[in-house]
């Protein structure tokens, strides 16, 4: 019995010298959202995976994830509440050499925003339990949440009577942006059609080709600036969810755009936050990622905005979204009037219904 008993002991002091061996080095391990950009209330998944990549037993490893206040599971499995309130992610397991284990944790988040995940921290402990040797992950991981649609339908008729005008006026009035290319002048043509670059190339006097084939296309823009106020952030919460309508809309209707506000970002490191002309599920996301990193204090003045707008000299249609009257005598704004000839639509989140 005594001879039996050292062999237990010596047995155990050596998978105890030998199950904390290799530490954490042989643990590779990931977490993170299934999606980074999710809709307000809609259920997703956060993912804690780790893998063994060394050639022994791993008896115990404890994986914890704090979650931010806003995010919500929506189950109570491999989820812990803290003393004060707060949830966290909470699972423990054993490996065997070379394989892997996953965990799901279902989520959901309300408000619309950009939340930046805690790292993992992962534990290990000893084959007697006496020990436990940890680290938190260095991998940066995030979720971005979009705005909720604007509910109130009477802005989209206006809209779409807006996008009526533009579509028709392609076919009654040749547009400048769009040339198709050159060819002779005949005489026929009026002398704004004349193209004076192409003509000094010694080919004689040559006018454009317009392209009416060509689909419209628009530029959204998106302004933050406004008075300080209480009601400020209210109004531009609906600014972006009118801007999430607006491009949906677009979208449905195959009407190129691109999208230009003045807003600050969150991780942008620069002010301007612009998306040039694009169409289809990788642009519409993109507008989707800005709009929920989106503050709702403005990184440069509303005036400028119109005038970098006004600058690409295009005579595409604007839709100008703001949060209340900030353009009544804007010089920019005239300006775009003039250009675009009176296709300029604006839509004021305060003249707009409860979202």
């Amino acid at each position: 019995m005594i001879l039996l008993a050292v062999l237990i002991v010596v047995l155990a002091a050596i998978l105890e010298a030998r199950s904390l061996r290799d530490g954490l080095d042989s643990i590779r391990e990931d977490f993170g959202p299934e999606t980074t950009l999710v809709d307000p209330d809609e259920t997703f998944r956060l993912t804690v995976s780790v893998r063994n990549a060394g050639p022994r037993h791993i008896l115990f490893l404890r994986l914890t994830e704090a979650l931010p206040p806003e995010i919500r599971p929506r189950s109570e499995e491999h989820v812990v509440r803290t003393s004060l309130g707060d949830s966290q992610i909470a699972v423990t397991t054993w490996l065997r050499p070379w394989r892997s284990a996953r965990f799901d944790v279902p989520v959901s988040i309300s408000r619309r925003g950009y939340y930046p995940l805690p790292g993992l921290e992962i534990a290990r402990g000893d084959f007697l339990g006496l020990r436990e040797e940890s680290r938190r992950s260095r991998r940066f991981r995030f979720v971005t949440v979009a705005p909720r649609e604007a509910e109130d339908a009477g802005f989209q008729d206006v809209l779409g009577g807006f996008l009526g005008d533009i579509s028709v006026r392609r076919f009654l009035h040749e547009d400048p942006v769009l040339t198709a290319g050159y060819r002779a002048y005949t005489g026929r043509e009026p002398m704004k059609s004349i193209s004076w670059t192409q003509s000094a190339r010694g080919l004689g006097l040559m006018v454009k080709k317009y392209d009416f084939t060509s689909e419209p296309a628009v530029s959204v823009l998106l302004n933050a600036d406004g008075p300080r106020s209480p009601e400020h952030s209210e109004r531009m919460e609906r600014c972006f969810s009118l801007a999430r309508t607006v491009c949906r809309v677009l979208e449905e209707r195959g009407i190129g755009y691109d999208f230009t506000t003045n807003a600050s970002s969150a991780e942008l490191f620069s002010d301007v936050a612009d998306l040039g002309a694009g169409l289809g599920g990788q642009h519409f996301s993109a507008v989707l990622e800005r709009l929920g990193r989106a503050d709702c204090r403005a990184a440069y003045s509303g005036e400028r905005l119109l005038e970098r707008s006004a600058a690409s000299n295009s005579g595409k249609g604007r839709i100008l979204i703001t949060p209340g009257a900030e353009f009544g005598d804007s010089p920019a704004l005239a300006r775009l009037r003039e250009l675009t000839g009176g296709s300029v639509l604006i839509l004021r989140a305060e003249e707009v219904g409860g979202l």
